[in-house]
C-alpha cells in the first residue's frame, strides 16, 4: 500500500512539472512574439520617418510634393509619439527644430545628416541594443540623400 501512494505522488509530481514547463514555455514564447511584433512595428515607423524626411528633401520647390511630404511626416510623427523610445523622440524633436528653423531657405546638410545619424543610432538602440553597440563601436557614419536647395 505504501508503494502505490508513493507511485501516485511521483506520477502527480511528474504531471505537475510537465504542465509547469509547458506553461512557462508558452509564456516565454508569447513574450518573444510580442517583442518581435513591437520591433517590426517600430521598424516600419522609423523607416517611414526617414522616408518622409527624404520626401521633404526631394520635393524641392514643388509645393504640391512638399505638402504631401509634410502630411506624411506629420502622420508618421503621430505614430512615433506613441511607440518611440525617449532617445528617438529627442532626435525627432531636434529634427523638427532644424526643419522649422530652415523653412523655405537653404540649410546646412551636414547638420541635417548629423541629426539623422543620431536618430538612426537611437532607433537601432531601441530595436536591437547589442547589434547597435557593435555598429557604434565600428564608428559607421550613415549617409542620407539631401540635394542642394536653390
Amino acid at each position: 500500500m505504501v508503494d502505490s501512494s508513493g507511485d501516485l505522488f511521483v506520477i502527480t509530481g511528474g504531471v505537475v512539472i510537465v504542465i509547469v514547463v509547458l506553461v512557462v514555455s508558452f509564456l516565454k514564447l508569447r513574450t518573444a512574439e510580442r517583442r518581435m511584433h513591437e520591433s517590426s512595428y517600430k521598424l516600419k515607423a522609423y523607416t517611414d520617418l526617414l522616408n518622409a524626411v527624404t520626401e521633404i528633401n526631394l520635393s524641392g520647390g514643388d509645393s504640391y510634393k512638399m505638402d504631401i511630404a509634410k502630411k506624411n511626416l506629420a502622420l508618421t510623427l503621430n505614430r512615433l509619439n506613441l511607440i518611440a523610445s525617449s532617445g528617438v523622440l529627442k532626435s525627432v524633436n531636434d529634427l523638427l527644430d532644424f526643419l522649422n528653423e530652415h523653412k523655405e531657405k537653404d540649410f546646412d546638410t551636414l547638420r541635417l545628416h548629423n541629426i539623422l545619424n543620431t536618430l538612426v543610432i537611437e532607433a537601432r538602440r531601441d530595436l536591437n541594443p547589442s547589434h547597435a553597440r557593435r555598429v557604434e563601436e565600428s564608428r559607421v557614419r550613415y549617409r542620407f540623400f539631401a540635394p542642394v536647395r536653390k
